[in-house]
C-alpha cells in the first residue's frame, strides 16, 4: 500500500474503531473492537489491506556479515527518482539527519517487483531511514530527496528496534514483551511475520501509547515497524 494512502488508512481504521466502540457500549464487543482495546490488535479485512501481498523474501534470513556491503551514495536524484540494487548486507537507508527538509519514499523490491517495505522519509513526518535486509537481488527505489545514503549496518541483538525490518533471534531475542515508546508523539504499525502463519498487525499510536503492546516474538520471525510523525524507535520490555 502507498505510505501517503496508508496514512490516511490508519485515519480511517481509527474512526472505525471508535464508532464501533461507541456502539457496541449497549451490545456484545466485536471480536475486532476487543482486540484492538486490549492489545491494540488489527484483524480482519483491515489487516489485510495494511499488509497487502507478502513478498518471499520477507521470511528470508541473509548472510549478516556484510563481507560484500558498501557504503552507498546516490545523488543529486532525478525528479523520476532512482532504483539501485546493492550487494548483500544489512543496510541503513534513508537521507542524512541533517537534512530534516527532504520528504520521499524509500521502496524496496524483491526480484519478483513484490514489495517488501516502503517508508516516507521526512525529518517532520516520517523517518530519517529504515533498517533492511538485502538479499543482493532486491531493488531499492527513492524519490522525492536530493540525495540516498546506504550505510551497512552491524548486527547487535538489543531490546530497541527502529524502523524497518528485524529479525528474532538476530536483533532481539525470543521473549514475551510488553512494546513501549519514549516518543510523545507519533503513529505507525507494528507486524509480525512467520512463515506458514498469518501475520500480525498492531496499530502503534503515540499520545501516548496506552495500552502498551503485548507480544510474543519466536526465533526467526520478522517484526517490520512503520511510522510517521516521527515514529522511530519501540522499546521491548521483557515480561517476567
Amino acid at each position: 500500500m502507498d505510505v501517503v494512502k496508508q496514512m490516511y488508512f490508519l485515519i480511517i481504521v481509527l474512526i472505525c474503531l471508535f464508532v464501533l466502540a461507541g456502539c457496541s457500549q449497549n451490545s456484545p464487543k466485536s471480536k475486532k473492537v476487543l482486540s484492538y482495546q486490549e492489545n491494540s490488535e488489527i484483524i480482519g479485512e483491515e489487516k489485510e489491506e495494511i499488509i497487502g501481498e507478502i513478498s518471499d523474501t520477507m521470511y528470508e534470513s541473509i548472510d549478516r556479515s556484510n563481507a560484500e556491503a558498501e557504503e552507498i551514495v546516490i545523488g543529486p536524484l532525478p525528479r523520476e527518482g532512482e532504483e539501485i540494487t546493492p550487494p548483500e548486507g544489512r543496510y541503513s537507508i534513508g537521507i542524512s539527519p541533517e537534512d530534516y527538509y527532504q520528504s520521499g519514499r524509500v521502496l524496496v523490491y524483491d526480484e519478483e517487483d513484490m514489495l517488501l517495505i516502503e517508508a516516507l522519509v521526512d525529518g517532520y513526518y516520517g523517518v530519517s531511514s529504515i533498517t533492511v535486509d538485502l538479499n543482493g537481488s532486491h531493488t531499492v527505489y527513492a524519490d522525492g530527496i536530493d540525495e540516498l545514503i546506504l550505510i551497512p549496518e552491524e548486527t547487535n541483538s538489543s531490546n530497541e528496534l527502529t524502523a524497518g525490518i528485524s529479525e528474532v533471534g538476530k536483533d532481539i531475542e525470543p521473549g514475551n514483551y510488553s512494546v513501549v515508546t519514549d516518543w510523545e508523539y507519533g503513529m505507525g504499525y507494528l507486524e509480525i511475520f512467520e512463515e506458514g502463519e498469518q501475520p500480525q498487525v498492531f496499530e502503534v499510536l503515540i499520545d501516548p501509547l496506552e495500552p502498551d503492546i503485548d507480544v510474543e516474538l519466536k526465533e526467526g520471525q520478522k517484526v517490520k515497524i512503520t511510522g510517521w510523525n516521527g515514529l522511530y524507535t519501540l522499546q521491548f520490555e521483557p515480561q517476567f
